[in-house]
């Protein structure tokens, strides 16, 4: 019996090991116009650079259903643009602009990936045996904590990290400058869906933190 509880504590163990690996996004550089003294900012139109219509237009809604989901208001480039050559000039963007009336332009654009092996170095987990009760089977106090753990040795590994950079870039209407800019790392990622959700907190957060929204 102590033998299948301590086997089912080694793979909880190992699936604990996992979770920590998960995606995490991390904004690692960033920079905001800190003499803007506009309006702040209540619509964004949201413009994805990506290898493939089908790439941008999943960013896009992802983008705009988090933004929208905190109470502010975004709308999606390829509504209005289908694709990628129709903003590829200022003018295309402003004309875009006018009909929405957006009085702001986020532009994420995609930096690659990054494959990066780490060693993960040995080390030796203690494990309680399950099943020793205080005193039982003869163990006094002094041997008590002796007793109920036992040492598992886990060896070395390499691990492969991937790493997607992304660029995002936030322009005002009312003056056409860049007003906030941010570029992210996003390690492991399960899905697209997850790097846009994180990437919308950091970006949202980062521009509240600057003034720029509400």
């Amino acid at each position: 019996m102590i033998k299948i509880i301590l086997k089912r504590l080694l793979v909880f163990i190992t699936l604990l090991g996992i979770v920590s690996c998960s995606s995490q996004t991390r904004l690692y550089e960033r920079w905001n116009d800190e003499t803007y003294a506009g309006p702040k900012l209540q619509k964004v139109l949201v413009l994805g650079i990506f290898k493939d219509d089908i790439q941008r237009r999943m960013f896009e809604s992802k983008f705009v259903k988090e933004v929208d989901a905190d109470g502010k208001q975004a709308i999606a480039g390829y509504t209005l643009m289908p694709e990628s050559d129709d903003f590829d000039t200022k003018e295309k963007i402003l004309a875009a602009v006018k009909k929405t009336g957006a009085d702001s332009v986020l532009i994420t654009s995609f930096k690659g990936v990054i494959e990066k092996q780490r060693e993960v170095a040995p080390r030796v987990d203690y494990v309680p045996r399950m099943g020793m009760q205080y005193g039982r089977y003869g163990y006094g106090y002094r041997g008590y904590y002796g007793s109920t753990y036992e040492a598992v040795y886990r060896p070395g590994y390499t691990v492969t990290d991937s790493i997607v950079q992304l660029d995002t870039r936030v322009f005002s209407v009312k003056n056409e400058k860049l007003v906030w800019a941010g570029k992210t790392k996003t390690i492991n990622a399960s899905s697209g869906e997850e790097i846009v959700k994180e990437l919308v907190q950091l970006v949202v957060k980062d521009m509240k933190k600057s003034g720029l929204i509400k």
